[in-house]
């Protein structure tokens, strides 16, 4: 049965071969003109058009090709425009979309999700960038990507929502005197992650507007409580000790004889920063 036209769902990411159900075995020439179909897209490629797709005197065979490899590209870089908002903000839309271009030129999607395709963007930004130091300004759009993406996975990872709060229901204030003599052991749990950054995103993440970052190191934590996402700057000490923690709760850890992270335990557990195993 044909969708509703009020239903809602989405295209998959890359185009998936074979339209039957699993264990049916398809003719070979259809096998074979959905091979080539895929490849067309997927490369932007008209090679070959004109044995498998007729063309007219208003649209040649390459032309009727290209019209289905360009809206796939372009529906690409669009799903990579929202998932990188604010690099696609700081950097304008026709820088953004040089950098969509390439990624999708140099990796086209092969998973059926558009989470995947996303994935790799990060790292194609640093690789593809002019030479340089880390705190160049051609290095801003790779370290901002960083952030975004970590965001992205935060938000699918496993987090602490159903497990037990730490101390549930208690004022701060008592929180943070038991914090002192706490016997508890701990852990950083999935939808934790940490980034090391060469330039201070502070303001931008703060105010979600894309203003230009200071060319200063900066340490952040970003982290899921309550299926809320916080981007967090971090203290050299505080991303230490969450840098050592484990992610098995299974091997959590004592807490280390230091009054400042005792001290500051309550913001970590109330943020999903650390969770007690």
């Amino acid at each position: 049965m044909p969708p509703s036209p009020n239903s809602k769902w989405s295209p998959p990411s890359s185009p998936r071969r074979g339209g039957c159900a699993r264990g049916c075995r398809l003719p070979p020439e259809l096998a074979a003109l959905q091979d080539w179909m895929q490849e067309a897209i997927l490369a932007a490629s008209d090679r070959g058009a004109r044995a498998h797709v007729h063309g007219d005197n208003r649209l040649t065979a390459e032309d009727r090709v290209q019209i289905y490899a360009r809206g796939y590209r372009q529906r690409l870089i669009e799903c990579l425009e929202r998932e990188y908002p604010l690099l696609a903000a700081l950097a304008g839309p026709t820088a953004f979309g040089l950098f969509a271009q390439g990624y999708v030129a140099a990796r086209p999607s092969r998973s059926y999700t558009l989470y995947d395709f996303g994935a790799g963007f990060p790292a194609w930004l640093e690789a593809s960038r002019p030479p340089g130091g880390a705190q160049d300004v051609g290095a801003i759009p790779a370290a901002l990507a960083r952030i975004e993406r970590t965001k992205a996975e935060v938000h699918r990872a496993h987090g602490i929502e159903r497990d037990a709060p730490a101390w549930p229901g208690m004022d701060p204030v008592l929180a943070e005197l038991l914090a002192l003599a706490a016997t508890r052991r701990w852990y950083r749990p999935d939808s934790a992650r940490l980034l090391a950054l060469p330039f201070d995103f502070s303001e931008m993440l703060a105010r979600g507007e894309p203003i230009p970052p200071r060319s200063e190191p900066m340490l952040l934590a970003v982290a899921r409580a309550q299926y809320r996402i916080a981007c967090l700057p971090l203290e050299p000490w505080q991303y230490d000790w969450l840098a050592v923690l484990p992610e098995d709760p299974a091997r959590a850890v004592p807490l280390p004889d230091d009054a400042r992270i005792s001290l500051w335990l309550p913001f970590a557990a109330a943020h999903g920063l650390a969770a007690p195993g």
